[in-house]
């Protein structure tokens, strides 16, 4: 059942994501021709600076599913109203802090910007991208039953429904009207009806939900706000690597440059995000699993999951390097490309970062979030003091080059040690072995595409893309089909298909 579950949530989050990205890219492409590239390069800073005061949220969320899945799995629903009255009260306290940091800070948002834009134009969409934050902190608590009955499909289809619409309307906008203003209250107008419907969805399923106005016991409040506060270091060690590359993008390259790597991580954000909701679907599955304690089954399972994880990063890596420079050519043009060397840096900072997406999993849904609580603010430190020293001297590159080193020196070692010693009672280097392994093979399909594509890729044509394309998708899966046909976890993914093939 859980499997069945995990599978339904993680194929509907690919499948879902996949629909959003040729509107999205679409839109951007519109966008750019009629509004230009500094209001969206503006468009992605927002994104970073909102990420910034949504700091003050704790990771209450995380610690809340967590503590969720045994009462969940036990029926007690006493508790479980427990604890989602406490989230709601918390979020919404969160939500009004959020506001009035925003409204605080918007008067300073010119001191981010290198480029000359409107003031007016900057503060009223910074405080309509703020509303939008502040709704999410009002409406949001309810979902979290859903992500612990393993239906997170529901706010996944929900959510694209929600998306759909908001590209068509600021699709209409851009051909017809085009503001910046206008464009992005759209969004705030969809989401607010998005949570409306999906609330009175969830009481209409849950009717018990809230019922009791019963509060949390104090030993029970002292070790989730031990998770809490754990979480918190590593949302802020998160935020100082992914969501400072923007701002310091902005503040010392420029509006432009932010913009044109912004259309490359439209689409790799598109696809890893395609990874991370497929493992995130599987989140529940694995702590429901670590409720019964099987240290054995619980590394299996591991196993299969950093597998078919190789198997996709990889050969979402290996075509990006082949084909993105390509697509980017005939999205929006040469002149918007990057340059090689720092595209190569940004690549491999997406293999590192997918790749830890397993051990990330299991991290999640054993609740171990306390013992690295220091990790993420040291890799947070590293990353921000190296890129701004590097973008002085190198530029652009050097923003990427600071958030691979602190990759490499923290998490790439302390998230698997964490899993390692607490959930899977195994030595590390069991971990490295196998993902040097991997590594190493994933070199095969690199050298072999990059030496077929050579010529074919530097012709910006759609013939020639799809062509590209067609020789990644062949070479890639049928080199790793020759190297793993004989595998314990290949067999089990060629079952798992072959049953659901004949359910179908």
């Amino acid at each position: 059942m859980r499997t069945k579950k995990a599978l339904v949530n993680s194929s509907i989050n690919i499948v879902t994501y996949l629909l959003l990205f040729i509107p999205n890219i679409i839109i951007r492409k519109v966008f750019l021709d009629t509004l230009g590239n500094e209001l969206l390069g503006l468009n992605s800073l927002y994104t970073n600076i909102i990420g910034w005061i949504s700091i003050a949220e704790l990771g209450v969320g995380s610690a809340i599913i967590f503590s969720l899945y045994k009462p969940f799995a036990e029926n007690d629903r006493k508790m479980i109203n427990s604890y989602i009255g406490f989230y709601g009260k918390f979020y919404r306290r969160i939500g009004f802090i959020i506001l009035i940091v925003g409204i605080s800070i918007s008067p300073f948002l010119k001191f981010f910007i290198e480029n000359n834009i409107d003031i007016k134009t900057i503060t009223i969409g910074f405080l309509i991208f703020l509303l939008n934050s502040f709704i999410t902190y009002m409406f949001s608590h309810k979902l979290c039953i859903l992500n612990v009955a393993q239906e997170e499909y529901k706010i996944t289809l929900g959510t694209t429904i929600s998306q759909l619409i908001i590209y068509l309307l600021q699709y209409i906008v851009l051909r017809n009207y085009p503001n910046f203003i206008i464009f992005i209250s759209v969004q705030l107008l969809i989401n607010i009806i998005y949570y409306i419907v999906i609330n009175i969805y969830i009481l209409k399923k849950y009717p018990w939900l809230n019922k009791c106005n019963d509060k949390l016991d104090k030993d029970t409040k002292l070790n989730l706000f031990k998770n809490v506060k754990a979480l918190f270091m590593h949302k802020i060690g998160g935020l100082v690597v992914n969501s400072t590359d923007n701002i310091l993008i902005s503040k010392f390259v420029g509006l432009g440059e932010l913009a044109n790597y912004a259309n490359y991580n439209t689409v790799i954000s598109a696809l890893q995000r395609v990874v991370s909701m497929g493992l995130n679907g599987i989140t529940a599955s694995v702590g429901n699993m670590l409720v019964d304690q099987n240290k054995e089954k619980s590394y299996d399972v591991h196993k299969k999951v950093f597998f078919l994880s190789f198997w996709v990063v990889s050969f979402i890596v290996i075509s990006l390097y082949n084909t993105l420079n390509q697509f980017v050519g005939l999205w929006v043009g040469n002149e918007y490309l990057l340059d090689n060397f720092t595209f190569i840096i940004i690549l491999i900072n997406l293999y590192f970062m997918a790749m830890r997406g397993s051990v990330e999993q299991f991290q999640n849904g054993s609740g171990n979030f306390y013992q690295d609580r220091y990790a993420p603010l040291i890799e947070g430190i590293i990353n921000l003091t190296l890129s701004i020293f590097l973008v002085g001297k190198i530029g652009l590159v050097g923003v990427f080059i600071g958030t691979l080193i602190s990759n490499f020196t923290v998490i790439f070692w302390t998230k698997p040690y964490i899993v390692y010693k607490y959930v899977f009672k195994k030595p590390l280097v069991e971990y490295f072995k196998m993902y040097f392994k991997y590594l190493l093979i994933g070199l095969i399909p690199l050298g072999i595409t990059n030496w077929i594509t050579s010529q074919i890729r530097y012709n910006v044509s759609v013939g020639s893309f799809i062509i590209n394309c067609i020789i990644n998708i062949v070479l890639i899966n049928g080199i790793y089909i020759l190297i793993f046909f004989r595998t314990k976890e290949f067999k089990y993914y060629k079952k798992l298909f072959i049953s659901i093939m004949k359910k179908s």
